[in-house]
């Protein structure tokens, strides 16, 4: 009896033990996680990725109206502007062929015939005020000229002129050419001597006897800039230095001069 009351205590021991490992059992956790692999939970929208604002500042990069590889035909009226004895101004017309945008070779010409001169308020001051005459050879009157030159675009761009896009350049130009004169007579005196006569000197103009004076070689040095408005037409305004040695014959005395005839340019450009 005592021995059987032995054996079931100890069985009801060993039964409550192995209960209580299989609620301790470290291993059990770990495979119920393991069987439900954990999801990414997606961040929640805070509004934070937005459009972004396009605050990039962009410039056209190609020029609305190109010269390259274009011919220019521009008919011209000038002035001079450094008339100390005398005065010019006239019709011209230039041709420029357009090799790159910046650089271009031209060929310019005053119209034959059609260059007026004048005497200046300093020469009826001296006649008549001063009882003082002028050196003949500064009383010559520019009657024609003509030349070949290079032009070099140093700055050229476009501007937005309130909605009309505007091209233009900034240009320089020198070159070679000649330069026709005409010099004073007394047309009473002297044969050939046109008859009208200037009222300031009494004299009359008519072309030079000696021939070798009639054509000289000149220097042509200038600037300017030109305005393109489309893709045909544009504004040129220039001022260009005519340079060439000058003289002059009366009574038997020679007088030279390095004569520099400051011209004012305005045409009205074609792109061909």
């Amino acid at each position: 009896m005592r021995t059987h009351l032995l054996l079931i205590v100890g069985g009801l021991l060993c039964g409550s033990a192995s209960a209580l490992a299989q609620e301790t059992s470290p291993v059990a956790e770990p495979m119920a996680l393991a069987a439900e692999p954990v999801k990414a939970q997606p961040a929640a929208d805070t509004g934070a990725k937005k459009k972004a604002v396009d605050e990039s500042i962009y410039v056209v990069q190609r020029r609305a109206y190109s010269k390259s590889g274009k011919f220019e035909l521009t008919p011209i009226f000038f002035t001079s502007l450094n008339n100390k004895f005398v005065g010019h101004f006239g019709p011209a017309v230039a041709a420029v062929y357009h090799v790159r945008e910046n650089f271009g070779i031209e060929l310019v010409s005053s119209i034959p015939g059609a260059t007026i001169g004048f005497y200046s308020a300093l020469v009826d001051e001296v006649y008549n005020q001063e009882s003082l005459t002028p050196e003949v050879v500064d009383l010559k009157q520019l009657s024609y000229f003509g030349g070949a030159d290079m032009q070099f675009s140093a700055l050229y761009g476009k501007v937005d002129l309130y909605g009309l896009l505007v091209d233009y350049d900034f240009y320089v130009t020198a070159g070679f050419g000649v330069a026709g004169t005409k010099e004073t007579c007394i047309a009473k005196k002297e044969e050939e001597c046109s008859s009208e006569t200037d009222p300031s000197t009494g004299r009359g103009m008519r072309t030079p006897l000696d021939s070798n004076d009639q054509w000289k070689l000149a220097g042509q040095l200038g600037g300017g800039a030109r305005f393109f408005f489309s893709d045909m037409l544009g504004l040129r305004l220039e001022i260009r230095d005519l340079v060439y040695s000058d003289r002059a014959a009366d009574a038997g005395l020679v007088s030279t001069d390095t004569r520099s005839n400051v011209l004012f340019m305005l045409g009205l450009s074609v792109l061909l």
